[in-house]
């Protein structure tokens, strides 16, 4: 999501954004805090999972019965969640080789420590902060400098009894600081609880580390950037090639013991180049999957390649777009960003409890909420949908509950919400969706989000065209617009906000009522409020497609996957993008003299 949804955590911002961008973009978690680093590989044997998981049961034994010995609330919940992984690229530029991309190993520790009881304990909102829970992600301290890169046994075990003693005694500071602050402010709308109880599930995969060439793909980037030699309008390029293998360890006082692995393998191509009036373009592309064998070859990363910088060099010469309001068709994809946008981040579980959400959706349980021929729901146990490998899949999510497919919307009729393992009024239990990136405490996220049109309403793309030119014409616009690549997109969601949306087309085309050619326009974004954009969606098509991004929210950034029809909206307004007023260079580009530029 772009496609990467972000919203702000400070709780000095009164507005949370979300901005969803492709996949390909966010490395980020491997530069945050709570992270040790080397360049030595990590072991991947039987015993050595076994034996984290081992050291971590053992800890928290012990440290979930002797608090209950300290005055104070009692300790009802204790949970470690512990990431590692060793994230390695080679990536190129016009042809060279770029950065120092040698194996960074790196390990990530939360503590899950509950006071109190399920109906009220230290996480809850304090509303007289305008505050997210607590620690949902903290810089780096001592206890995590001295997490053990490697291993387990007494040094992973010190770390873990530190930073329970430091969980301990914040939780009890700011369990007391809640109860004086509920006793004098006003009740709260949401009366469910802050946390749900779960049987115990055992799953333990074993840690596995694709092979993959890295002196075969450092010469495969390098040739695929050398393409980039035969656009000397395009300013920056980037080739990469990406290794992300990560396993997540989870044991809790419920007795769930769990090891999961999630392992993704990346190309990435990028391209930015300057309009003459100083409008910057930017395009990326790329293919990712679980395994390194399953990527295309080099015959067709260079397709990609080639697409990419062709599409720049149109659009640097496409006329500038003018605000508009009438008819769109979205493609697939920029539909299943549409719907990820309007709709996913809005029935997230913690939009519906919060005191400052906007709560879009928290009182519209079974009512129509978009047209009778839509349904949707996100399943987060497949894997593939549509021929693409889907990022959002996963077996357990990050609070130890198994994944579940869910029913968001019935013929129209909005039925459930994504739901941690905080619950909302009318909904007691976790259906699997409590997510975060290392580090960060999870809530209530989207995985792989499906809307279905009604197969019986579902008509040819040339129909929906077709479509789309009546419409225009009905609605006395000389063109309808096709948004046909999305970059992404940013969501508001607060009671302090407007309660808008930004997505930003990367392609777009004027369909002109007239015959004209289709026109391809750039500097355009499309903005709206959720309610009105959801209810006029006239129709679809047969032609579904898949976006697949990282999703920044409040629990940092997860893998999300989005499949849509192409969708006809009656009423999109889009705005024009804000430009620099920088100039091109005065020299021209010295690469195209350089020999060897690949045709």
């Amino acid at each position: 999501m772009r496609c990467r949804t972000t919203e702000e955590t400070s709780p000095a911002l009164l507005k949370k954004r979300c901005a969803l961008v492709a996949l390909s973009i966010c490395l980020a978690h491997l530069a945050a805090g709570h992270t040790a680093l080397s360049a030595t590989p990590p072991t991947t044997s039987d015993a050595a999972a076994d034996s984290i998981l081992d050291t971590m049961q053992t800890e928290l034994n012990r440290a979930f019965t002797h608090p209950k010995q300290e005055k104070g609330a009692p300790l009802y919940y204790l949970a470690y969640r512990l990431y590692e992984g060793g994230w390695q690229a080679v990536a190129a530029r016009s042809g060279a080789l770029t950065g120092d991309y040698h194996p960074r190993n790196w390990r990530m520790l939360s503590v899950d420590l509950r006071l109190g009881s399920p109906q009220f304990d230290n996480t809850h909102f304090l509303r007289s902060h305008n505050s997210a829970p607590p620690h949902i992600f903290e810089s780096s301290s001592d206890n995590d400098a001295i997490l053990p890169v490697h291993g387990s046994g007494a040094p992973l075990r010190q770390t873990l009894w530190l930073s329970t003693d430091d969980a301990f005694k914040k939780a009890q500071a700011r369990l007391a600081e809640l109860a004086a602050s509920n006793e004098v402010l006003a009740a709260e709308e949401d009366h469910a609880g802050d946390f749900s109880l779960q049987p115990k599930h055992l799953f333990e995969e074993k840690p596995k580390q694709e092979a993959f060439d890295t002196a075969a793909w450092s010469e495969r980037v390098k040739r695929l950037s050398r393409i980039f030699l035969n656009h000397p309008m395009i300013k920056e390029n980037l080739v990469e090639f990406s290794a992300d293998p990560e396993m997540r360890y989870i044991v809790t006082s419920e007795g769930s013991r769990l090891a999961e692995r999630h392992n993704t393998y990346r190309f990435l191509v990028e391209g930015s180049t300057l309009a003459p009036d100083g409008l910057s373009l930017k395009l990326s592309n790329s293919v990712e999957s679980k395994d390194p064998a399953n990527l295309p070859d080099e015959k067709v990363l260079s397709g990609m390649v080639k697409t990419l910088a062709s599409d720049l060099d149109k659009l640097r010469a496409a006329p500038l777009a003018e605000p508009y309001s009438g008819p769109a068709i979205l493609s697939g994809r920029a539909a299943a960003v549409f719907f990820h946008e309007t709709f996913g981040h809005r029935i997230e579980g913690q939009r519906q409890k919060k005191e400052d959400e906007g709560k879009t959706f928290a009182k519209k349980i079974g009512t129509r909420i978009m047209p009778q021929f839509i349904s949707v729901m996100d399943d987060p146990t497949k894997t593939h949908s549509y021929g693409v490998e889907l990022n959002g899949s996963y077996k357990y999510d990050d609070e130890g509950v198994p994944a579940q497919p869910v029913t968001l919307v019935k013929n129209g009729v909005l039925t459930g919400f994504l739901l941690s393992r905080a619950p909302v009024q009318g909904f007691k239990n976790s259906n699997g969706h409590g997510r975060s990136s290392p580090g960060w405490n999870p809530a209530a996220r989207q995985g792989n989000l499906m809307v279905l049109a009604d197969p019986k309403k579902q008509v040819s793309f040339a129909t929906l065209r077709s479509t789309l030119i009546a419409e225009a014409k009905k609605q006395h616009k000389s063109y309808g617009l096709l948004f046909d690549e999305i970059a992404g997109g940013t969501t508001w969601t607060t009671a302090e906000t407007n309660q808008s949306y930004s997505i930003y087309p990367l392609k777009v085309y004027r369909v002109y009522v007239d015959g004209r050619p289709d026109e391809l326009i750039r500097g355009v974004d499309i903005v709206g409020t959720p309610l009105a954009s959801l209810e006029r969606i006239l129709g679809a098509g047969n032609d579904y497609a898949v976006f697949k991004g990282v999703c920044d929210a409040e629990s940092g950034s997860v893998p999300v996957s989005a499949s849509a029809p192409s969708l006809l909206i009656g009423s999109i307004e889009v705005k024009r993008r804000a430009k620099s007023f920088q100039k091109y260079p005065i020299l021209p580009d010295p690469s195209p003299t350089e020999k060897g530029a690949t045709k």
